[in-house]
């Protein structure tokens, strides 16, 4: 199926299809319903990596590809892991001895 045959039983444009393709657009959850419903197919299989042999993407996998779009689309700089949200001693007071 072309993209301006899904994006036409979708009712989508075929640019918005072209930029899922290449990852720079994620679709909302009612264009991933109406994505389904013009593949035929339930909304989960969506989510499915064929390279996998079927697999589920892992979490983390969704969680860096999310932040990974995030960054890309709206120009905003990496948010900072949990481990970084940790404060550690400023260097003068880690490496300075105590009187």
């Amino acid at each position: 199926m072309s993209q301006e045959e899904l994006a036409h039983l979708a009712n989508l444009s075929p640019g918005f299809i072209a930029n899922l393709e290449t990852g720079r657009n994620f679709p909302s959850s009612k264009a991933i319903l109406k994505l389904s419903s013009a593949l035929k197919i339930e909304p989960w299989k969506l989510f499915l990596d064929p390279q996998k042999q079927d697999m589920f993407f892992t979490r983390d996998e969704v969680f860096q590809w999310l932040e990974d779009s995030r960054q890309r689309l709206l120009g905003l700089p990496p948010k900072p892991s949990e481990e970084e949200g940790h404060a550690e001693p400023d260097q003068d007071e880690a490496s300075s001895p105590q009187d």
